[in-house]
This record gives structure tokens, C-alpha cells and sequence, in this order.
């Protein structure tokens, strides 16, 4: 398999010459000297396949942790994992999570990162898109004057580089809003001012480069190139884009403008946050787009995986006991040692198994999960609130028992959506082997039956003593002897667009017939009853629901809670957990497997500002003015 995301040794040593480093200063300065050129890089088609694999590197998105010892998942950021504060802190110190979650983020430390590629170096916030945008640029301008490819090839290679320059936009635009879009690889000759863009302008780019690639990108690829992108991968990023610019974070209804307030201007400088009116049409736009990748699916070979199996089998640590919603995620060689599975539209081949890692700093094992170190790391613990949305297998809500005395047989006696039980692992749980029965639990108190604090409890560095008793372990080695190798981060998989396709059709015309079906079949596929809901707004309900669900761990959260604009009542309230102790309850012989009981706590509560929907512009850039207008540093408001 041909890893097209790794920087090759060559080609680093040309970039640290300059000619397609990064700007030094800010995204608009190009570095100045260097003895390699242009023309050394694209004269040959092997030199350009550096330049093709770095653009990848820089563009193509990855939810794994990776080599910082300051990183978690974007998901902290949600209501999809807590990390126990204040002695976690510094594993979301690249999200300055703990200033994030208390509603005092600041434009000197934001949430923003950076592209999240491997070796991304010293690539800052908002500087490093613009640096993956000008690897996708100078592959476009110069990819014509490599002298012995293919015409096809060049083709194919410039249907990549618009693709990747569209992701790299995307990526800074769901944080921003709009963004000075860059098609031109700038000579940094002095100052040169890009202002920031209108919503609709940097949308409606997004949308053009998707149609342009699409035409020049082919339908399949064979598996030595698994993970170059497709003409359906940008299909995809364009049915996205017009789902999120259809949401009413920028196509904003009368009745939802109080819910945004704080966050716009009140003039025409909101037209780089949101479009002027409303507009209806445009859930049409979205609603076509993902009915676009729908239907050319099959061509590309991609379909909804579903062997018909809903549920993992108990106690099994193979690749073929997954459930098929476990699979989806764990399934880069297939049951049959093929990769990939048909699901997938777009992957990052790179995975947690990072060889350029030492063994103590695999930080992407120590931060996504507990269980996958088995002691030292950090829990990604699950909120209460979140876990609510995870339906019993009839279709109905549950709500947490606030205390008890057995918590495994509790909680594996709510019944609820297979799919929590694939992507958590719970207190007394057998998760696979490896592990047995997981240990989350605090010390008994029990005399003189007492058992020891649990190994999978407390780390000092992590800060989780509470015996918090369920974590997320989605995208981490259960099966094949922990075997990481399964994995591969999902970029686009075509569920997506089943639920964005129902979601764009209910805002559009209602909660008819189309809609439903795309809805169930999701549904159907995690082993779960269909829904009928008769209103715009009960499908509504349900559809959010259904993304919650399936996507829940998938960096997915964020945006939706954004683009919704139901960030500001999710995230502004006190979030709570299980918390299990060991003990015997009185029965003698002391059992081998403590009971586990529980009573609910206390994470704390968050506080999501209203102009927490737009994260702030780095400081540096506003104060070279560029951003903005006349009488306007082009900062978001409220910053």
C-alpha cells in the first residue's frame, strides 16, 4: 500500500531549501532565497510525487491523536468526552481546553491548531492553512511542467491539488467564518493585503474547485493508491459545504437571529458570518449535492457496509466478531485482506502507529484513551448527558439512575443502541483479552474484604481519581491482538450523506417519504427500529439525534452543534458521570470481580459565550490590518 501521506526524505531536504516552505512571518510572506527552484522540484514526475505527497500531508485531515503530548480529541470540546479538569488539562493544551470549557478562550489561545498532519512542525494557528493552501497551489501552477507524465496523470494530479486546496479552506472556514481565500502561490514581495471573503464567496469557491476536480479525478483507484482522492471524494466535500452553508449558523431564519446575536455585527461587515437572508433554496443545494454522492456511489464501488450483523459478539476479540457498526471503523484490511471497506469515500491512511515514535512518546495511545495503555494515559470519559441520546433498542429515552449497586449489569441492562456498545468501554466490562475486566473502579472500603483501587482508575498526570466508569474507545485496538493497523481516520464515509440527505430534504420539503427512508436505513444497519416522525420539527429532532449517534467520536460533534446553533444550550449547563467503587456487598467469599457500585457526579459546568461560535483571528494577523475594511480590523465579534 502506497502510504502517499509521509514526507520522503528528498523532498524534505528541498523544502528546508525554501522553494515550498511555508510563509516565515505570516501566510502572506513567501521565504525568500534558497538554492532549490521550481523547476528542480517539477521537472520529473518522481520529483513531483514529493510535492503531491506533502500537499497531502498539509491537506488532508486526520481525528487522531498524534505525536503531541499536549493533544486530544476535538470531541473534549463538545459534550462527547470530558477530560477530568483540573489534572488533565494539559492533554487538551493544544485546544487551551481548560479556558475553552470555562468560557475564557482568548484570540492569544484559541481552539484552532493548525492542520493536524504529521510533522506539521512549527506550522502556528490559521498560519498552518494557509501553508497547506500553498502547498495545493504551487502544485497547481506548476504541475503542467513536469516533462515526462501523462497527460492523464497531470490531470488526475491537478484534480487532487484543487481538491486538497478546497479542503484547506474548509478547514479554516468552520472555525472562522470567512477566510481571505488565496488561489495564487503570492510572491510575498512586501505587503499584500487579502481581506477576508463573504460567506457566500468562500462557499461558492469550495463548491467550484469540488466541480472542477470531479471532472479531472477518476471514479476508483486501486488499492496502491488508497487514500488519493476521488471524483466522488469531491462530490463529497462539496455536498458538505452546502450543508453546512444551508444550516442556520449562515442561513439564519427569522425566528432563530436572537440565538446568533451576540455573535454578529448588526451590519454588512455579517456577511463574512453569514449570508444577508435567508433562503430556503439553499437546503435544496445541499440536499441535491448529497443525493449527488448518493447516486454515484455504487460506481466508485462505495456502499453502506452491512453484513446484517447489528451487534458484536460478546466476549470475541476478532476481526470477524465485530458488529457492523464496530467494523466500519476498524476495518482498513477487510475480512479478507482486502482494504479498505466499501463505506469509506476519502481515508487518512496514517494511523496511530506512528514509526517515527519513540515508545514513550506514542502520545496518540496515551491520550485517546485509558484502556489502550492499560494504566498511565488519559480517560476520555463520556458525559451522562451525551449517553442520554443513545436510544434503548426499542426506540425509547432513558434517564440515568443516580446511584446503585451493580453497575455493569445496570448499565448492560438498559438495552440501549448497539452503537454505544461498540465505541464504549464500561466498568466491568470484559473488553477483549487483553484486558478482561476493565478496571475503572475506585478502592473498596469494604473490612476486611476490601479490593485495591482499580488500575485503570487514576493516573496522577491524567488527574482522574473520581472512578469514572464509562470511556469512548472508538478508533482504539480491541480486536486482532490491538492490532492499530485497522484503522484509518474516516474523512468521508457514505453515511454522511444518507443523514445529510435526509436532514437537507426535511428543511427543504418536510418529513416525507425520502427523507425517512435515508433515516432508517441508517437506523436499520445499527440494529435499531425505524422512525416516523410526522413534522418538520420532529424530524428535526430525530435526524440531529441520528448524526449524534452515528457520528459520536468522529469529530463530527463540533460542527453540528455550531451549524445547528444549539451549541449555546448543549454546552451551557453542568455535565455529569458515573463514578463506580469496588465492593464485595456483603457477599462472602469475596467475589474475584468486585461489585461495581455507582452514584452520578459532577464534571462542572461549561460555559459557551455566544461568540464561541466563531473562533477569534490570531492577534498578529489583526494587527497588520489586512483582514478587515475601512474602520475594521476584520476580527470576529466580540473578540
Amino acid at each position: 500500500m502506497k502510504k502517499i501521506y509521509l514526507p520522503l526524505l528528498l523532498f524534505a531536504g528541498a523544502i528546508s531549501a525554501g522553494v515550498m516552505s511555508s510563509c516565515n512571518k505570516d501566510f502572506l510572506e513567501k521565504p525568500k532565497g534558497g538554492a532549490v527552484t521550481v523547476d528542480t522540484i517539477f521537472h520529473t514526475q518522481m520529483q513531483a510525487q514529493y510535492a503531491v505527497a506533502e500537499m497531502y500531508k498539509w491537506c488532508i485531515p486526520s481525528g487522531f491523536v498524534l505525536t503531541e503530548s499536549a493533544d486530544c480529541r476535538e470531541d473534549a470540546l463538545t459534550d462527547n468526552v470530558y477530560l477530568t479538569l483540573p489534572g488533565a488539562a494539559w492533554v487538551g493544551g493544544n485546544y487551551n481546553y481548560q479556558y475553552y470549557l470555562s468560557g475564557t478562550m482568548t484570540p492569544a489561545g484559541t481552539i484552532d491548531r493548525g492542520p493536524t498532519a504529521l510533522g506539521r512542525g512549527d506550522a502556528p494557528s490559521f498560519n498552518g492553512w494557509y501553508k497547506a493552501i500553498r502547498k495545493a497551489n504551487l502544485v497547481i501552477k506548476n504541475i503542467d511542467a513536469v516533462t515526462d507524465a501523462t497527460p492523464q496523470w497531470i490531470s488526475d494530479v491537478k484534480g487532487q491539488a484543487l481538491f486538497c486546496r478546497a479542503m484547506a479552506h474548509y478547514s479554516a472556514f468552520r472555525m472562522f467564518g470567512g477566510i481571505p481565500i488565496v488561489t495564487a502561490v503570492l510572491a510575498g514581495d512586501g505587503k499584500i493585503s487579502i481581506p477576508r471573503s463573504s460567506v457566500q464567496s468562500v462557499v461558492d469557491s469550495i463548491v467550484t474547485w469540488c466541480d472542477q476536480a470531479a471532472v479531472l479525478l477518476p471514479a476508483t483507484r486501486g488499492s496502491v493508491d488508497y487514500g488519493r482522492v476521488t471524483s466522488l471524494a469531491a462530490l463529497a466535500l462539496k455536498a458538505r459545504i452546502l450543508l453546512y452553508a444551508a444550516s442556520p449558523l449562515y442561513n439564519t431564519p427569522s425566528e432563530m437571529k436572537s440565538l446568533i446575536a451576540g455573535a454578529r455585527f448588526g451590519d454588512g461587515r455579517d456577511t463574512v458570518l453569514c449570508y444577508a437572508t435567508y433562503d430556503k433554496e439553499r437546503w435544496k443545494k445541499a440536499a441535491d449535492a448529497a443525493k449527488a454522492v448518493i447516486d454515484a456511489a455504487p460506481a466508485a464501488g462505495v456502499s453502506l457496509y452491512n453484513t446484517g450483523k447489528p451487534t458484536t459478539t460478546v466476549n470475541t476479540d476478532t476481526y470477524a466478531g465485530l458488529g457492523d457498526y464496530e467494523a466500519v471503523c476498524n476495518n482498513v484490511y477487510g475480512t479478507t485482506g482486502a482494504y479498505g471497506n466499501p463505506e469509506m469515500i476519502l481515508v487518512n491512511t496514517f494511523n496511530q502507529k506512528d514509526p517515527d515514535k519513540s515508545q514513550w512518546n506514542e502520545w496518540g495511545f496515551y491520550n485517546t484513551s485509558k484502556i489502550r495503555m492499560n494504566q498511565w494515559g488519559a480517560k476520555n470519559n463520556v458525559p451522562i448527558e451525551f449517553l442520554q441520546m443513545y436510544e434503548k433498542t426499542d426506540g425509547t429515552k432513558w434517564t440515568a439512575t443516580p446511584s446503585g449497586k451493580d453497575f455493569k449489569a445496570y448499565f448492560e441492562g438498559l438495552n440501549l443502541d448497539p452503537r454505544a456498545y461498540q465505541c464504549l468501554a464500561y466498568a466491568g466490562q470484559r473488553w477483549n483479552s487483553a484486558r478482561t475486566f476493565v478496571t475503572y473502579y475506585k478502592g473498596s472500603g469494604d473490612v476486611p474484604l476490601s479490593y485495591s483501587q482499580g488500575a485503570l482508575c487514576d493516573d496522577t498526570n491524567a488527574g482522574d481519581a473520581t472512578g469514572s466508569a464509562i470511556e469512548t474507545t472508538k478508533f482504539v485496538a480491541r480486536v486482532d491482538n490491538m492490532n492499530d493497523n485497522h484503522f484509518a481516520w474516516p474523512v468521508f464515509r457514505l453515511a454522511e450523506f444518507y443523514l445529510s440527505y435526509a436532514e437537507a430534504i426535511n428543511e427543504y420539503s418536510g418529513a416525507n417519504g425520502d427523507a425517512t427512508s435515508y433515516l432508517n436505513l441508517i437506523r436499520a444497519r445499527a440494529g435499531m427500529p425505524a422512525k416516523t416522525p410526522a413534522s418538520t420539527a420532529d424530524f428535526r429532532t430525530a435526524i440531529q439525534n441520528e448524526r449524534s449517534v452515528e457520528f459520536a467520536f468522529e469529530n463530527k460533534r463540533y460542527d453540528d452543534l455550531h451549524r445547528w446553533l444549539t451549541a449555546q444550550t448543549v454546552m451551557n449547563q453542568t455535565f455529569h458521570g458515573f463514578a463506580v467503587t469496588a465492593s464485595t456487598n456483603g457477599v462472602t467469599p469475596k467475589p474475584t470481580n468486585p461489585f461495581l457500585n455507582w452514584v452520578t457526579i459532577s464534571y462542572g459546568t461549561r460555559v459557551f459565550p455566544a461568540k464561541y461560535y466563531y473562533v477569534p483571528f490570531p492577534l498578529d494577523q489583526i494587527s497588520m490590518l489586512y483582514l478587515g475594511g475601512k474602520g475594521w480590523d476584520g476580527q470576529n465579534p466580540g473578540w
